[in-house]
């Protein structure tokens, strides 16, 4: 097992993921700004520290002596903000000097403009009302897969709020043919199995049931 820190921990995918890789036997850390807003997990108790993916020294203190950083950070809304590229750029920094060289982030699915599975809708959203949030999240990519650590890059199709399935497809660099979403509890599964799976080592695994 692993000793992971988690990113992104308080929000609706990040705190999934806290529960299973806590589940899994992983020894996990709790990334947030704020630790006395961290939601309780259900039958365990995660570390919980004060990090802000934009603050570089905050990140250091927050990944040293872990062996993998998980990554789910997202803005509330659809612009964001260069927090995918700032936090990008911080993660890079920070795992350099604090050691740690395995990285699995989400991106989304949407991250591909010329993916031939997306419908012709889908691309036309995803260049315009999304244009700006899947324009940092390639910004992001293209930052750490320009450094030295040991990344792989989830991009899930729409999350959905539904009991995980276990049924779901997963393809490298583009979406499963007619896969439209994804249960938030299987996607995190995938992202706490993906931490410890070579094969997805630098991939792009694209996530949809």
């Amino acid at each position: 097992m692993s000793s992971l820190v988690v990113f992104g921990a308080n929000g609706a995918t990040g705190h999934v993921i806290v529960e299973e890789a806590l589940h899994a036997g992983h020894t996990v850390t709790a990334a947030v700004r704020d630790p006395a807003t961290f939601r309780p997990v259900r039958d365990a108790a995660p570390d919980v520290v004060r990090a802000d993916i934009r603050d570089l020294d905050s990140v250091r203190a927050a990944v040293t002596g872990h062996d993998a950083v998980i990554s789910a950070i997202g803005p509330p809304g659809r612009t964001a903000d260069g927090l995918y590229s700032s936090g990008a750029r911080t993660l890079v920094a920070a795992m350099a000097a604090g050691g740690a060289g395995r990285l699995v982030a989400l991106s989304s699915s949407g991250a591909r403009q010329d993916d031939p599975n997306h419908p012709l809708w889908y691309r036309v959203v995803a260049r315009t009302l999304m244009g700006d949030l899947y324009g940092d999240m390639r910004l992001m990519e293209d930052i750490v897969r320009d450094s030295p650590l040991d990344w792989t890059f989830v991009r899930p199709a729409r999350i959905v709020d539904e009991p995980p399935t276990g049924a779901y497809r997963v393809e490298d660099g583009v979406n499963p043919k007619g896969g439209t979403s994804v249960t938030r509890g299987d996607l995190a599964r995938f992202v706490v199995h993906a931490v410890d799976d070579k094969r997805w080592s630098r991939r792009f695994p694209t996530i949809a049931r």
